[in-house]
């Protein structure tokens, strides 16, 4: 008769152990999904990435030669200012930028157009703000220009 109640005791004791692990589970993942506000609340979310980011900095390198390829400018652009830039993880790593650009002073065929000023005559002066979205899969090496838009 021992041995049965010892058994049913064990019973007991597993039972109650699985519903403190629920419920550990439960409260693990009711944190998750409330989170902080400085925190995403969506996986795969597009979260918020700072300027010195390095994969940021190739997708706006990226997005400028794509812009001023497609731009019948004889001047090339850069970026004047980032005005946001998130990242989303997708199946690569998705970059949804907004940026300010101007026209510089170096033709289109220059290669380093950091060293390029801004035109400053105001009937030279071009600023304009654009939206990019640039897909990346560094792993593969590749890189896309999902969105170009510019007003």
């Amino acid at each position: 008769m021992a041995a049965a109640a010892s058994g049913v005791e064990c019973t007991a004791m597993a039972g109650l152990r699985g519903v403190v692990v629920l419920l550990a589970a439960a409260l693990m993942f009711a944190g998750a999904v409330l989170g902080s506000e400085e925190r995403p609340r969506l996986l795969g979310a597009p979260v918020p990435v700072g300027e010195n980011d390095e994969g940021l900095q190739r997708a706006l390198q990226f997005a400028m030669a794509e812009y001023n390829k497609a731009s019948n400018d004889k001047y090339s652009s850069r970026v004047v200012r980032v005005i946001s830039a998130k990242r989303q993880l997708v199946s690569g790593i998705k970059y949804i930028l907004e940026v300010e650009i101007g026209r510089t002073t170096c033709p289109k065929s220059s290669a380093d157009l950091q060293s390029c000023e801004f035109h400053d005559e105001p009937e030279m002066a071009k600023y304009t703000t654009c939206n990019f979205v640039v897909y990346s899969i560094p792993w593969l090496n590749q890189i896309k220009l999902l969105k170009s838009t510019c007003q």
